[in-house]
């Protein structure tokens, strides 16, 4: 039995799309949703230019749309789809070129979340194949350009670190202005900024996955990927999900070097997440960034956790009075018992602890005080 057979059996999943003979030499895996997107042969070119060491790698393109997807851009996906297929079968790219076609996707499940796991679903199937459980997904977008040593840095990574399950790679937007315009990267450098603070802020709270989750920038085992249930169906944001729930079950390493080079074009091709963002700071003229003063709050109540551990009574007097208004007292004694009856051991308790706050909490926590008159969020002007 292999290593994703309980998988499969398990959790919904799309049919097999490819069934010839996977090479046991393969290393990594690339997938990457595209949704009528031109920029994706700058990307596979960008690929070709950074395997110059022949790694035997594969990439698989998952070209989708929905049951309400215009038939206009049903027709520019088929005719991405179809020189696809001709780069495939004339062009040798230094790689393996694996093309997918998902049309008339139910609206319920339609989007980048449930083409990206169409795309590792398959890619865990091909190592299923030759059981190479720590085979390695890498995720890409389809506007996203590569540095030259992309595949080396990261194989080198996952083998130096063989107890990560996962990596987070750097990376910097793309401010070519032969390709986007003045507006996007004044904006998508604000943006950045903001990205940058988010992880560092939430790292000065001691909460432990302090990372960035963007879709482009991670890897993961294929082991990973079937013990944590794949990736989940969302409109966009999946990759926050994913790498929360991921951070539960394995250890994330990063890699600091900026490999990756995401666009910092406006796109509405999903509801939240780059493209609109700079969209809307663009159409504001500034950004909302979440209060410092609200770090220090979770920062506060963080550090009770040993203490909430070794302490019978608690003093609800020592809780941040911002905390016990957002989860309130007797629910909060609840998820204390709770986690105090499910644990060992401190490191146990305070682990717990961090499944039940975690990343998704955190955020509800932050948006609650988006009209607070003292903690509302700030503005950075975009200048």
């Amino acid at each position: 039995m292999s290593f994703a057979d309980f998988y499969f059996s398990r959790y919904n999943n799309n049919p097999v799309f490819f069934t010839e003979k996977v090479n046991v030499e393969v290393e990594a895996i690339v997938v990457i949703p595209c949704f009528d997107d031109e920029f994706i042969f700058q990307t596979l070119e960008s690929l070709k230019n950074a395997n110059r060491q022949n790694f035997n790698i594969e990439v698989i393109v998952v070209i989708n749309s929905s049951e309400n997807t215009s038939e206009e851009i049903v027709n520019r996906n088929r005719e991405i789809y179809k020189k696809l297929n001709e780069l495939k079968n004339n062009y040798y790219y230094g790689y393996k070129l694996l093309n997918i076609i998902l049309e008339k996707i139910p609206k319920k499940k339609a989007g980048v979340g449930y083409a990206r796991k169409t795309g590792m679903d398959e890619a865990v199937r091909h190592f299923n194949k030759i059981d190479k459980k720590d085979g390695i997904i890498l995720s890409l977008d389809a506007d996203t350009l590569v540095k030259e040593n992309y595949f080396e840095i990261i194989l080198k990574n996952f083998k130096k670190n063989n107890n990560c399950g996962g990596l987070i790679f750097g990376f910097q937007h793309n401010y070519d202005n032969n390709l986007f315009s003045e507006n996007e990267i004044k904006a998508c450098k604000l943006y950045e900024k903001y990205l940058n603070y988010y992880t560092a802020e939430l790292e000065t709270t001691g909460f432990p996955y302090y990372f960035h989750t963007i879709g482009s920038c991670f890897g993961i085992t294929g082991n990973s990927y079937v013990k944590v249930g794949g990736m989940p169906c969302r409109q966009a944001g999946e990759d926050f999900y994913f790498l929360h729930k991921l951070a539960q079950t394995t250890k994330i390493g990063k890699i600091d070097e900026k490999i990756i080079f995401p666009s910092p074009r406006i796109s509405n091709r999903v509801p939240f997440g780059t493209g609109p963002t700079i969209n809307q700071i663009i159409k504001d003229n500034f950004l909302k960034v979440y209060n410092h003063k609200l770090f220090e709050i979770l920062k506060d109540f963080f550090n009770l956790f040993s203490y909430f551990y070794l302490t019978e009574n608690i003093d609800l007097e020592k809780i941040p009075q911002e905390i016990i208004n957002f989860v309130e007292d007797i629910k909060f004694l609840k998820i204390i018992d709770n986690c105090k009856n499910n644990s060992s051991t401190e490191n146990a308790f305070i682990k717990r602890m961090f499944s039940k706050f975690d990343a998704f909490w955190i955020i509800k926590f932050l948006n609650s005080f988006n009209e607070h008159p003292k903690l509302k969020p700030e503005r950075w002007i975009l200048e």
